[in-house]
């Protein structure tokens, strides 16, 4: 973050990490007993997620040069919202690859911003950095574990909750670290 003294509604950031955990869960929950209401509940879940991080970043947006990848992973959400709420219907299989496109997605906007932070001069602190490759990572695994099922289709729902669940973690720890470089910024002023 450029000028951490500035950024607000960190609270946002949270929200969205608190919607994947709830995503993570209901994937648990309905793994073995999806249904088209189950699958429209994650896609509002993730349709809540998307408003949390797009608020985020369009509230920073004067404050930090970075707040595009908030807007980004926000839109992200917002349409593989929309899409789980249709395709919700349309069986298991069409809604897992949905939910495995998201994660692909969500990978490359990760990637594609660690690799920023990485480069930035004097950006990102190492945990900072660290978060980002970790996310990177864990959709990484999702996309790959959805997409290409490597233990068949229920055992691999079986543990497709748990990345959502780490994903809503890490962006907590994010958020936590944004904070901490805030308060620090105003202890040296």
């Amino acid at each position: 973050m450029n000028n951490p003294q500035q950024l607000r509604n960190g609270w946002m950031l949270s929200t969205r990490g608190v919607c994947y955990i709830l995503m993570g869960g209901a994937l648990f929950l309905y793994a073995n007993t999806f249904t088209p209401a189950s699958g429209r509940i994650i896609g509002i879940i993730t349709l809540l997620a998307g408003l949390a991080g797009f608020g985020y970043g369009f509230t920073n947006r004067q404050a930090d040069s970075n707040s595009l990848w908030s807007l980004l992973h926000g839109l992200n959400d917002l349409a593989f919202g929309v899409v789980f709420l249709f395709v919700a219907g349309s069986g298991l299989k069409s809604f897992i690859d949905m939910l495995g496109f998201w994660a692909v997605f969500y990978a490359f906007l990760q990637a594609v911003q660690a690799m920023y932070l990485a480069l930035m001069q004097g950006g990102a602190s190492f945990a900072a950095k660290l978060v980002h490759f970790l996310s990177v990572l864990t959709s990484g695994y999702l996309a790959f574990n959805l997409l290409l099922r490597p233990i068949g289709l229920i055992d691999s729902l079986g543990i497709t909750g748990f990345f959502p669940i780490v994903l809503g973690i890490l962006l907590i720890v994010l958020q936590q670290l944004s904070q901490r470089a805030k308060e620090a910024g105003s202890v040296a002023r």
